[in-house]
């Protein structure tokens, strides 16, 4: 069986680069990717493969039957772009003026795409059902959670799932995973600061709101170096500031953005509480009044251990893994690929696609950013063989 299904991958890897392809060249934004789910429902009914469209906006679901009655094992791909300019020179730079696949969510389609085209004529003989989730808005933070509201992982209910990103700073053929934590909590904030305007020649009348803003900055930097527990990693980043009228009025009103990043429940409590607190005190020193809204883009990913004990195992026995880092650090970075991990067992790994020989050096979110196509090649092999093998853990949500 685990040959049959290594052969089938290796038929169908020249129509995942050339999916991967396209995908790179139209780009579409998160909330937007409907000639992207087109294109995904058009290849699964082509195949034959049941799936159900505008699942949580534009994304997609599909099932594999195995034709046992066990749960299934889920595997979930993003397919949102970036507002960024493409400035690569290549045969597939993308036709979309202003957007561009910069973070690899054109790969991780492409792969699971090809999963389910080569899964499906023996779906009979799987070990498990597989459900097949194309999720949009990743880069929002809003996909996840519109999906799970749709019921996502359910009919048939999911025991675990499965998730992966491509990483330029791995060499491709490299995999990093831990049993831990592996990317933060990251909670949107927006606040504004209210005073009191006044001609600048009169500061007495007035209740200066960017000197209020200007000593948050700084208070935010005490909290972040003095006021924590310095062993867990987090971070309070501020992004935009926007205040004033005029060169001659003292502004009563700045409004501020920024994000807040923790790995632990506990310390993202302590941390929301001391962050509400600093307000709190700024306002009451300076007479001005601040208001604050948190959005949570996503909690703690957080992987199973079980899963990523099975996950090692596997990755141990994949002839195109050169290297695996099972005591990889968790990033501050934030995935809403948590969302479903919350909901079920989950385990998300990084697949390298950097290639120092190739020139694959850049970065994510950079606009030179690519993937190298190999890796695709390794992504899916990855997949197969989480597909191929049973998976003995109890079935259970959290």
């Amino acid at each position: 069986m685990r040959n049959i299904i290594h052969q089938r991958i290796k038929e169908i890897i020249p129509q995942i680069v050339s999916w991967r392809r396209h995908l790179h060249q139209h780009p579409e934004l998160s909330g937007r990717e409907e000639a992207t789910a087109a294109m995904i429902s058009e290849v699964l009914s082509r195949h034959g493969i049941r799936h159900q469209n505008n699942v949580g906006g534009h994304g997609i679901v599909a099932w594999l039957d195995n034709g046992g009655q066990e749960p299934a094992i889920a595997f979930r791909a993003d397919m949102d772009a970036l507002p960024l300019a493409d400035a690569k020179k290549c045969p597939y730079t993308s036709r979309h003026q202003g957007v561009m696949h910069a973070c690899g969510h054109d790969g991780h389609t492409a792969v699971l795409l090809g999963l389910a085209v080569a899964l499906a004529p023996i779906a009979r003989q799987l070990p498990h059902p597989i459900t097949l989730i194309f999720q949009p808005a990743e880069e929002t933070g809003q996909g996840a959670r519109a999906m799970l509201a749709e019921g996502v992982l359910q009919n048939p209910p999911v025991k675990s799932i499965f998730g992966f990103h491509f990483f330029p700073h791995l060499e491709t053929g490299q995999v990093a995973l831990n049993r831990g934590p592996v990317m933060a909590a990251t909670d949107y904030f927006s606040l504004e600061v209210h005073g009191t305007a006044a001609h600048a020649c009169y500061p007495e009348k007035s209740t200066d709101a960017i000197q209020a803003a200007t000593s948050l900055i700084t208070a935010v930097n005490y909290l972040m170096t003095k006021a924590r527990n310095q062993v867990d990693p987090a971070l309070v980043s501020i992004g935009t500031i926007h205040g004033g009228t005029a060169a001659n009025i003292i502004a009563d009103q700045v409004a501020v953005t920024g994000t807040i990043r923790t790995l632990y429940p506990d310390q993202r409590r302590e941390l929301l509480q001391k962050f509400r607190q600093l307000l709190e005190d700024l306002a009451g020193a300076y007479g001005a009044r601040i208001s604050l809204t948190i959005d949570q883009v996503a909690p703690a990913l957080i992987n199973d251990p079980r899963l990523a004990r099975h996950m090692i195992r596997l990755l141990e026995n994949i002839p195109e893994i050169t290297a695996i880092d099972s005591t990889d650090k968790p990033v501050l970075g934030g995935e809403d690929f948590a969302y479903f991990a919350h909901q079920v067992p989950g385990c998300y790994m990084k697949v390298g696609s950097g290639n120092q020989e190739k020139g694959i050096i850049h970065p994510l979110h950079s606009s030179l950013f690519d993937l190298d196509e190999e890796a695709l090649t390794v992504a899916a092999h990855i997949l197969a063989a989480l597909a191929a093998h049973p998976l003995d853990i109890p079935s259970s949500t959290k």
